[in-house]
């Protein structure tokens, strides 16, 4: 949290909530964990309330986003995607700020499975995570709605302990339905996290269901070897990167990772969208399959030295 804004105190009501406490600060927008005050059916007792930063409300992008966020992802019913249950404004001195209520998640970000230098990735909560999160991805598709910002920022694990935890796709601020004709980009800038964006997406060409696959298999290439398929100083270098250069094998950064891997993921991250999986699930099965009997090698452990010995 900045200097320049205050957390909205423990006690404080939105609606028909009671804020608990903060549970993450953004750059746009702070999550409470809060409690219906009159409990209804099918809403569960903890719920995340994601609320506007007051300067951002007066902003007309920030505004449109967080509006957009809570009218799609209210059209969408899947176990792994976060379900909206309500929204309103606050008014404080004068200024009127947008919430929202949704499923609370429980634990943390999927970057949390994203390996260390020094560990090794957890391969059956990375399938399963994957799976249930190809699944949300391919009911918004048949619901004519592409996400445009998957990664692994933007799925959240239900525990906080990842092995026993399920995956909620979150945040459909800039998602857009199939048939939007409005801009990709405004003044020049894209719209999304440019580490997982497909080349479609940085041309600012017409986006499908394959974008968002492409998102998804740059986020199982981190979670599998620690880094995205390019990572590049710059945004001009990644970008480059994602619509010139040639897919990395996987097998270079884990050489124990089997090497059909890297034909399976040269196809999901094809520069052609027309050339990739017909679905996320397609995709994630093909990996799962492909990983079902391996098991990473496990780390030498480093050896203790003495400086000093009592004989």
């Amino acid at each position: 949290m900045t200097a320049t804004r205050e957390a909205l105190a423990p006690g404080t009501t939105l609606g028909d909530y009671l804020i608990e406490r903060l549970v993450g600060a953004g750059s746009s927008a702070d999550v409470y964990l809060a409690h219906p005050l009159t409990p209804r059916s099918g809403m569960p007792g903890d719920v995340a309330l994601k609320v506007l930063h007051a300067g951002e409300a007066g902003q007309h992008l920030a505004r449109d986003r967080f509006e957009r966020e809570f009218e799609i992802a209210s059209l969408l019913r899947h176990r792994h995607i976060v379900r909206m249950y309500g929204h309103g404004e606050l008014n404080s001195e004068g200024t009127v700020t947008p919430w929202m209520a949704m499923q609370y998640a429980g634990g943390p970000a999927s970057d949390v499975l994203i390996p260390a230098p020094d560990t090794e990735p957890d391969l059956p909560t990375i399938v399963r995570v994957a799976s249930q999160s190809a699944a949300a991805l391919d009911h918004a598709h048949r619901n004519e709605v592409i996400h445009r910002d998957v990664k692994p920022a933007n799925i959240l694990l239900t525990a906080q302990t990842p092995a026993e935890a399920d995956a909620l796709l979150s945040d459909f601020g800039i998602a857009q339905f199939l048939d939007d004709t409005r801009p990709l980009a405004r003044n020049g800038r894209v719209r999304g996290s440019i580490a997982y964006a497909a080349p479609e997406l940085l041309q600012a060409q017409r986006l499908s269901p394959a974008t968002d696959l492409y998102a998804l298999a740059c986020s199982l290439v981190e979670w599998l070897t620690g880094k995205p398929p390019f990572p590049r100083q710059t945004a001009f270098a990644i970008t480059y990167a994602h619509i010139r250069d040639p897919i990395p094998p996987l097998t270079s950064r884990r050489p124990w990772l089997p090497s059909s891997l890297n034909s399976v993921f040269t196809k999901a991250l094809a520069k052609d969208a027309a050339q990739r999986y017909e679905t996320c699930e397609e995709f994630v099965a093909i990996v799962a399959h492909t990983l079902r009997d391996v098991t990473p090698p496990e780390r030498p452990k480093p050896s203790r030295r003495f400086g000093w010995f009592p004989w």
